[in-house]
């Protein structure tokens, strides 16, 4: 009898202390955070990251397309001014002969990427040309690399260099393949071939663009090319 009481004495003791133990596992755990749930975290933060830089990259396209609208405006204004007899935009407006197209930079990589975006906004295409191409002379692994060989695609897209600016947005496909403006990129690619006679070209672009980017902006544009 002495000899089963002191088994199950042992017994609850045992069973106490095992579950002392449990308890206390329990509220560590809750009371701090899990490896998992860290790395979870610093995931949720990368792809936020990603997000902003996409949408910053949306914001500079979109002011773009904005600043060419309100040009072209401009000139359709200065046109109509100019068959009334009137000419006054285009005498105000008309560069001077001897303004150099060379821009020299000479600050650091924001400021230098701030100087050439401003000549986009002010669409002065040939200094924009300059400006970027001195950008990514003196900031060759800086990150906006990437969105520097857009925008010459896109100035030159605009002078009717066409040559030059499909060669410019092939570079970014080829070697920057995770732009966020690879979409309008491959959309400008085909207004380029389209331009220079090469629809076979354009199409083939085109449905790429509709089949990688199916909710992309460019991918709305390519349809509306392709009917």
């Amino acid at each position: 009898m002495k000899v089963l009481k002191s088994f199950l004495l042992a017994s609850a003791l045992v069973s106490s202390s095992v579950f002392a133990n449990q308890i206390e596992v329990i509220q560590v755990t809750e009371g701090g955070v899990s490896a998992r749930q860290s790395n979870d975290l610093v995931l949720i933060v990368q792809q936020l990251q990603a997000e902003v830089r996409k949408l910053r990259g949306q914001v500079e396209t979109q002011q773009y397309e904005l600043n060419r609208l309100q040009q072209q405006q401009k000139e359709m204004y200065s046109d109509l001014d100019g068959r009334l007899g009137g000419g006054s935009y285009l005498a105000q407006n008309k560069p001077a002969s001897n303004t150099s197209s060379t821009v020299s930079l000479k600050g650091d990589e924001q400021q230098d990427y701030s100087a050439a975006f401003a000549f986009i906004k002010s669409q002065d295409l040939v200094k924009a040309e300059s400006a970027f191409q001195g950008y990514m002379k003196r900031h060759p692994k800086a990150k906006r690399v990437s969105n520097a060989i857009y925008w010459l695609g896109e100035v030159n897209l605009a002078q009717g260099k066409l040559p030059d600016a499909s060669a410019y947005f092939q570079r970014l496909l080829t070697e920057y393949p995770k732009s966020a403006k690879i979409p309008d990129a491959m959309y400008k690619l085909g207004r380029a071939y389209q331009r220079m006679g090469e629809g076979d070209n354009a199409i083939v672009i085109w449905e790429k663009l509709i089949a990688n980017y199916p909710k992309a902006t460019a991918a709305k544009l390519a349809k509306s090319a392709l009917n």
